[in-house]
């Protein structure tokens, strides 16, 4: 078997000790050493390729612990409002009326990641500027959130709903002053009529095809699916997963946008658990949704919001509610887990968690908490003294920073607190949220190092962590959040062969500068998955 030999490299070996060596030797899908160049150029032999890194940066794979890779594949297959020429509700009519031409009737048109906070006209489309587009067409506006969304008439009479339709719970069908639908929909509302508007199997497979390959470009090489349209979902990831068509490693959260509940008992009575599957596709933890998105913002708040003295945002269940899905999930072997962002959220999940623990104690069983925005102090705590690992998202300050101060004063600055995290000695996995915000690890890795929102507002600044405990988070924190550490997140002999080489030294970058650092290759299971291009001059 050919030996890969790499010499006069930073190699960035995130181990115990979080060594920086020289070389790295690589025999099939494995590592099998780490250190010098002497030391690792004397297992060289005749069939080895020896590769001069010339000072370049050999990281561990990327592993995003939270990003939803359906919904961002198929948002490539639609309209993006964070594309350069769409800053005004005119510019995105515009581009609404272009897809309309392209779209047979009765057929979905959908665009996504619009914030009313960017935009020129600093509010949300309208149903009737929608109906304006067409009405042979049902049209949904996912706003940036992923929490909110708006849609035109035919969508409404498409899902059944119309002004004496009830609220579902945990959600609102927004209306006017005269008792109109305005078309938007928050929340579990929104959850529900983006379950219908849902997509082929060969649409899935398309858009999982695209997404896996801008994430190999970025050096993702396992992915924390945070789940999307539930059940068929699920079974189009491990399809596409098995034949290679998502080149990353998958750890699938059990779970959807809307009915989470049904699937989680579904799933807990099936008689399966987490970690059923191999190193290719993985069942990860039970997940629920308890509360809303950072950004809309809806998230639930134990206080209320600055800006609003009377709005303590939006949760989904009663803790009842939530011990009995996830306490029986947690019996049977699952791992669990919860998109909670504000404190009452966090206080919520902890709580089943104590209880679950309580009442059937086991061994390590690794819960999560997906975002944990508002981390309070007493929180943290909480979180230490159960094992529990949280997955924040430090990009969301770049992109959403300045909002957060606006909505939750003082809190923006103990939101996704990665300083008090290492305090404490909890694992806290780094992710994207993608498509919330740019899945790209070195703007989460530099929100980290930095704390600034686009407008430069520092928001935490004790909350900063260095480069190395950045990459720590993003890598082997991951692995250990999926059960998986003793198999990647390191470059250590034994552990699978995925790496990323970058084009430069990452230690030698300037603070802003790392945001232009680039990936030179990406490796999995010893193969290169991805080979930025020459540039011919």
């Amino acid at each position: 078997m050919n030996k890969q030999i790499y010499i006069n490299g930073e190699i960035f070996t995130v181990n115990e000790q979080n060594q920086i060596e020289e070389a790295i030797a690589i025999e099939g899908n494995k590592i099998i050493a780490v250190g010098k160049n002497e030391q690792i150029l004397r297992l060289q032999d005749d069939t080895s390729t020896v590769i001069d890194l010339q000072g370049q940066t050999v990281i561990p794979g990327f592993i995003d612990s939270h990003l939803h890779i359906t919904m961002y594949g198929t948002n490539e297959l639609s309209i993006s409002c964070k594309s350069e020429q769409i800053k005004s509700i005119s510019d995105l009519l515009d581009k609404l009326k272009e897809q309309v031409q392209l779209t047979p009737k009765g057929e979905w048109i959908r665009a996504w990641g619009y914030n009313e906070q960017t935009m020129e006209d600093q509010r949300l489309p309208t149903k009737e500027e929608l109906d304006t587009i067409s009405s042979e067409h049902p049209i949904l506006i996912a706003r940036t959130c992923g929490h909110i969304s708006v849609v035109n008439s035919y969508a409404l009479d498409l899902a059944g709903i119309n002004k004496r339709t009830p609220d579902p719970s945990g959600g609102r069908f927004e209306k006017n002053e005269s008792g109109e639908l305005t078309g938007t929909m928050i929340e579990n509302a929104h959850m529900k009529l983006f379950s219908i508007a849902s997509f082929t199997e060969q649409e899935m497979t398309k858009a999982h095809a695209i997404a896996s390959k801008q994430f190999a470009a970025k050096g993702i090489t396992s992915i924390h699916d945070a789940t999307g349209y539930g059940l068929e979902n699920l079974r189009m990831l491990q399809q596409d997963a098995k034949t290679n068509v998502i080149k990353q490693r998958v750890y699938a959260m059990v779970g959807a946008l809307s009915g989470a509940e049904n699937i989680v008992k579904h799933m807990v009575a099936s008689g399966i658990f987490t970690g059923l599957g191999d190193n290719k596709f993985r069942i990860g933890p039970a997940k629920l949704f308890l509360d809303g998105s950072s950004s809309g913002p809806t998230v639930w708040t134990r206080s209320p919001y600055t800006s609003d003295p009377s709005n303590f945002g939006v949760y989904y269940f009663t803790q009842e509610q939530v011990d009995e899905l996830l306490i029986p999930a947690h019996q049977k072997g699952w791992q669990i887990t919860a998109h909670a962002q504000g404190d009452a959220a966090i206080d919520m999940l902890l709580t089943t968690i104590e209880r679950a623990s309580e009442q059937y104690p086991r061994s390590n069983p690794r819960h999560r908490i997906e975002h944990a925005g508002i981390a309070s102090p007493d929180l943290i705590k909480r979180m230490k003294e159960q094992g529990v690992i949280p997955i924040p998202n430090p990009a969301f300050h770049y992109e959403y920073g300045d909002g957060y101060v606006k909505n939750y004063g003082e809190r923006a600055a103990q939101m996704y607190p990665l300083g008090d995290y290492l305090d404490a000695r909890i694992p806290a996995a780094i992710a994207s949220d993608c498509p919330v915000t740019d899945f790209n690890p070195l703007r989460g890795i530099h929100t980290a190092m930095t704390r600034k929102s686009q407008n430069g507002q520092v928001i935490g600044e004790n909350q900063r962590i260095t480069l190395l405990e950045a990459i720590r988070m993003y890598t082997i924190n991951g692995a250990y959040a999926s059960f998986e550490e003793d198999i990647k997140g390191s470059i250590e002999p034994g552990k699978l062969a995925d790496l990323v080489l970058f084009d430069r030294s990452l230690l030698d970058c300037e603070m802003d500068d790392l945001l232009n650092a680039q990936v030179e290759w990406t490796m999995i299971d010893g193969e290169l998955v991805y080979q930025k291009e020459a540039v011919h001059e």
